[in-house]
């Protein structure tokens, strides 16, 4: 089993031109799906978004959604998302993926995380900042590779947290089954 990309690495730098190949297309798919995840939640493209994603997926967002590990369709999910970020008058996802580990039909990557969002209705000022991480699992499917699991950490925000709060609050207790 592969623990790090160090280690990924060096067995594919050993191996078969075609194995060094499918490592860097798969490398390279995964991290357009983490910056199409980003760009389309900013964009407001919640088609492009459910895109992303297989059936259903494991996620836990309490630090900026407020409810623990689930698992929820992705079509709701993508719903919840809409419902978000609709509210705001602009957002923006920077998105680094680090440490791209793929195992088979399986992935894992951890992703550095800046998001800034703009509600002009805020009491207060009308921006917000979030630096923090996602922990991301994929899996291979006949659609290319899919989110399964994001796991959201907020190292620290800046800004008015407060509107994020009220948004938050109008989504009410979401029914995510």
């Amino acid at each position: 089993m592969v623990e790090s990309t160090a280690e990924q690495l060096l067995h594919v730098r050993s191996a078969d031109l075609q194995t060094k190949v499918d490592y860097l297309l798969d490398y390279t798919a995964i991290t357009d799906l983490v910056q199409r995840y980003g760009q389309a939640t900013d964009t407001h493209d919640f088609d492009l978004l459910r895109t992303c994603y297989g059936a259903e997926i494991e996620v836990d967002h309490r630090p900026t959604i407020g409810m623990g590990r689930m698992t929820v369709s992705a079509d709701r999910w993508c719903a919840l998302a809409k419902q978000f970020h609709e509210q705001l008058d602009g957002d923006e996802h920077i998105l680094v993926p680090q440490g791209i580990v793929i195992a088979g039909d399986t992935a894992s990557c951890h992703v550095l995380m800046h998001a800034s969002h703009y509600y002009r209705p805020a009491n207060g000022s009308p921006y917000q900042s979030l630096v923090g991480t996602y922990d991301l699992r994929f899996a291979r499917t006949d659609g290319g590779w899919k989110i399964t699991e994001s796991v959201q950490a907020v190292r620290w925000a800046e800004g008015n947290w407060q509107f994020h709060e009220d948004i938050k609050h109008s989504l009410g207790s979401p029914d995510l089954s």
